[in-house]
């Protein structure tokens, strides 16, 4: 591989991008080398270089036509964000003074309607659990954690019991971006008898900290959650796709459709930076926790109503 290409693919792994994130970059730039009429196995940076030191912003739009004739608009924006994070960092290593992609604009993308449940399917979801043993016990707090605060599959199966601040109604999200997230009283209820009757029974270790174990003991995989979930969307009647992304997309249309603002949205979800402390988040937005609960379907609005 071109070694600059190469380094420039380790910063991203250095930066914890994704595995198929990296690759995705890798291709893109293969394009571009192809472009350049440079093999992606030619070791001569310095030759590599050369050309890039040529190219205009003119050149850049060039490539850009070239690319539309093969690819949508949203393939399109994620090459174009494959050669600015490239040539940028060529310019932040000092290889290069100023990249000519600094101006590219992004085609404009159209995003498709998520597909979400409805309210009366999502209360079905969480309601399907026997809360009569272990598992169900297990499965309605996750089911409500998930819907709860837009968790992640990843970011919910990696929480740990010191994660969650119950009596504040809150947990800390341990990702990219570390953020603190609001839980609604609904999901605080249901996480009280789990974490006393259930949990740590079925722990492998007693020591783990995991806040969800498995069957086997150990922090439950991806599949054994995408397995749980199906299994209780069948029992819960709901015949439309379901898997943990539609109950994320249903969490934040949902919240849209009862008044909460779009920038909230994006607050939870960690799009907008959220220090890891719970003073900041009252400075930041002294009323983030109050808006959350007045517009989530099972907050302390709804359900004192009910």
């Amino acid at each position: 591989m071109q070694p600059l290409v190469s380094e420039f693919l380790d910063s991203l792994h250095s930066k914890k991008y994704s595995t198929n994130s990296i690759q995705s970059h890798r291709l893109d730039l293969r394009k571009f080398l192809k472009w350049l009429e440079l093999d992606e196995e030619d070791t001569d940076s310095q030759k590599l270089l050369a050309l890039i030191r040529k190219l205009s912003p003119d050149d850049i739009e060039i490539y850009l036509a070239f690319l539309r004739e093969s690819y949508k608009p949203r393939t399109l924006a994620r090459h174009i964000s494959s050669l600015r994070l490239f040539l940028d960092h060529l310019e932040l290593s000092g290889l290069i003074k100023t990249s000519p992609a600094h101006h590219i604009r992004f085609p404009e993308i159209i995003p498709d309607a998520p597909e979400i449940l409805s309210t009366e399917e999502v209360v079905k979801l969480l309601e399907a659990p026997s809360l009569d043993h272990y598992l169900g016990l297990r499965d309605r707090a996750m089911l409500e954690l998930l819907y709860s605060s837009g968790l992640k599959v990843n970011e919910l199966l990696g929480l740990d019991v010191e994660d969650l601040f119950l009596d504040l109604e809150f947990l800390k999200v341990r990702s990219k971006r570390e953020r603190m997230v609001p839980m609604t009283s609904t999901a605080v209820e249901v996480l009280r008898p789990y974490l006393d009757q259930a949990r740590a029974g079925r722990l492998l270790h007693p020591e783990d900290s995991c806040l969800f174990p498995g069957r086997n003991g150990t922090r439950m995989s991806r599949v054994g959650f995408w397995s749980m979930i199906k299994k209780h969307a069948l029992r819960a009647g709901i015949t439309s796709r379901i898997n943990p992304r539609i109950l994320r997309h249903s969490f934040a249309v949902h919240l849209l459709q009862n008044g909460i603002d779009l920038t909230d949205i994006k607050q939870l979800f960690g799009y907008v930076s959220l220090d890891a402390t719970l003073q900041y988040a009252h400075v930041n937005r002294p009323d983030f926790f109050k808006v959350y609960h007045e517009h989530h379907p099972r907050g302390q609005k709804h359900t004192a109503g009910e």
